[in-house]
């Protein structure tokens, strides 16, 4: 019986009781090459902690550690060490920028990543990595030795332990690459599946990464219609929610993902007439706390999405949740990047708002009062603007703090004879219709606040009412300023729907003002800081062309479309 795999692009065959022996002739050859580094570089060039190319092993079988340590101990140029953290138990060799790590993971895969039947990269029972930490030398060619050495791993470990091995990716972190092989080594047969090689694009230099989950990463390369730039509710604690291939890896790999990367969740694709509108849903790693306490390198991911997008011949970057906050209502990034068009989504979030509460008005009544919560903020005025000049005699009472009220009577249509300030959180009980638009990082109204069967149309991304909310008050119901574009896709799910109630074509009113802008083939930014009437009037008519529209009575993801007309558990 012989085994086989690669050798500097050829076919060798060698017997298993070789395997493993440094001795043996063109073994000794690229063992020594991967084992040392005298030939490419001195401990002084070997600088930061970067990793540079990284391949991934999975075996099927949980085999003791300590034994798989030493089944290829003779093939790495360093004694193994135990380790563990929240995430894997694991030996780890390292030496002159090598470093292979042998893991079990804590947890079990991911939900969503647990195919059942075939070992994948997602359910293996041990990880193996071989590292890189140096950038490559092309003239040693040390990420061919790196390949031949995972096939060497891979073949030693299926004959010793009767295991299956799946050498899955090689991930070039400088290139932004991803070479997907998918090799199949057993115990019988040396390599039983040889698929061709598949490479492709996993970001853009180590500003921007996409994620390796592959139902969700984007196969299109080509220059893109629109970007939308978000943000996780929450910081990115473990990287391995977007890219599950890390499973194998320690906590302090998450050091490897620089504070100013952002990471490609998702294609997403609208067609427009006999056009498909390509983009991509990006996200920065800061979550709305950590952006705060981050800002300068918030701000920076945000400006290198920018510096992607034109790599990528963008027409549109659309901000999203507080993204416009985070930049000064885009100020900062026209500033920083005038070459690149931005729009801030306040536009058509401001007229979905205004046109919601119309809606919301014609199912429970009209004569009650519209509290907005936030009315000084840029979505704030923007959206009291448009109600001013739809229904200039409804009832509003504009609730924001002291230091701001003063702005809230300069915006064109405000009447103090029905229009009334307040910065008195108990003066919103008067109020039948209840719209958020704060830039808060979190709830700040709870059940005591509401006056009864209030309708909440809740626009800010963190929501300013939390759901729990609902169960000190059914009476109460919350819906989401939400848009509907007619055949959109987006593999990723925004947050906004359960798996048994999504409808696809939903989505962020902000998102829905960049496709509208990239549909027009929009030339140059759009809305930075205020709306003004012109703008408001060009996206409605933009809107009716391409029939993107206010999606109705969307409350929170597990409760799917709810009836304003039914109260508490009946809805």
């Amino acid at each position: 019986m012989y085994h086989v795999f690669l050798l500097d692009n050829l076919l060798v065959y060698i017997k298993p009781a070789r395997i493993a022996q440094k001795n043996y002739a063109w073994g000794k050859l690229y063992l020594e090459s991967f084992r040392t580094s005298e030939i490419v570089m001195n401990q002084e060039e070997l600088g930061d902690d970067k990793y540079y190319l990284i391949d991934f092993l999975h075996l099927a079988s949980k085999i003791d550690l300590y034994s798989l340590a030493t089944a290829i101990r003779p093939l790495v140029g360093a004694a193994f060490e135990f380790q563990e953290d929240v995430f894997v138990t694991c030996m780890v060799s390292s030496w002159d920028g090598h470093e292979v790590t042998i893991a079990h993971p804590v947890h079990a895969a991911l939900p969503g990543h647990e195919a059942g039947g075939q070992l994948t990269e997602d359910n293996a029972s041990t990880y193996i990595t071989l590292a890189l930490k140096r950038p490559l030398d092309t003239d040693c060619n040390l990420g061919m030795c790196q390949q031949n050495s995972a096939a060497l791993v891979a073949t030693t470990l299926a004959n010793a332990f009767d295991t299956e091995v799946l050498h899955s990716k090689t991930w070039d972190i400088d290139l932004a690459k991803t070479t997907l092989w998918n090799r199949r080594y057993t115990s019988d047969v040396a390599l039983v599946d040889y698929p061709h090689p598949v490479i492709f694009s996993s970001g853009w230099k180590r500003q921007v990464f996409v994620t390796t989950i592959d139902s969700l990463r984007p196969k299109y390369e080509g220059p893109l219609d629109f970007l939308f730039v978000v943000h996780p509710r929450t910081a990115i604690e473990d990287w391995r929610q977007l890219f599950p291939i890390l499973r194998g890896l320690r906590a302090s790999f998450a050091g490897f993902f620089p504070p100013t990367s952002s990471i490609v969740l998702s294609p997403i694709e609208v067609p427009v007439g006999d056009r498909l509108l390509r983009g991509e849903l990006v996200t920065i790693p800061h979550g709305p706390v950590e952006m705060l306490d981050r800002l300068p390198e918030a701000r920076d991911a945000v400006v290198q999405i920018l510096d992607y997008a034109k790599y990528r011949e963008t027409k549109m970057v659309g901000l999203g949740a507080l993204i416009p906050s985070l930049t000064r209502h885009g100020r900062f990034l026209r500033q920083t990047k005038p070459d690149v068009s931005i729009t801030t989504g306040h536009g058509f979030t401001a007229l979905t708002i205004a046109r919601m509460v119309e809606e919301i008005e014609q199912e429970i009544g009209s004569d009650g009062v519209v509290a907005v919560i936030g009315a000084a903020g840029s979505t704030g005025r923007a959206a009291l603007r448009c109600m001013f000049r739809r229904s200039p005699t409804r009832k509003i009472l504009a609730v924001d703090l002291s230091l701001q009220l003063d702005k809230i009577p300069q915006i064109p249509g405000w009447n103090p004879k029905v229009h009334k300030l307040t910065s008195l959180k108990h003066e919103i009980k008067e109020a039948t219709i209840v719209v958020c638009v704060t830039n808060a990082i979190g709830s700040i109204l709870q059940p005591e606040d509401f006056g009864p069967n209030t309708v909440v149309l809740d626009d800010a991304q963190p929501e300013n009412v939390d759901q729990s909310v609902l169960v000190a008050r059914p009476d109460i119901r919350i819906i989401k300023c939400l848009a509907r574009i007619p055949g959109l896709s987006c593999p990723f799910e925004m947050g906004l729907f359960a798996p048994q109630n999504r409808d696809q074509e939903v989505t962020f009113t902000c998102l829905a003002e960049a496709v509208l802008l990239a549909a027009e083939h929009y030339p140059c930014s759009y809305i930075v800081g205020d709306p003004t009437d012109e703008q408001f009037d060009y996206l409605e008519k933009v809107a009716v062309r391409h029939s993107v529209t206010p999606a109705r009575f969307f409350s929170f993801p597990s409760l799917g479309a709810v009836d304003l007309r039914v109260h508490g558990q009946e809805n």
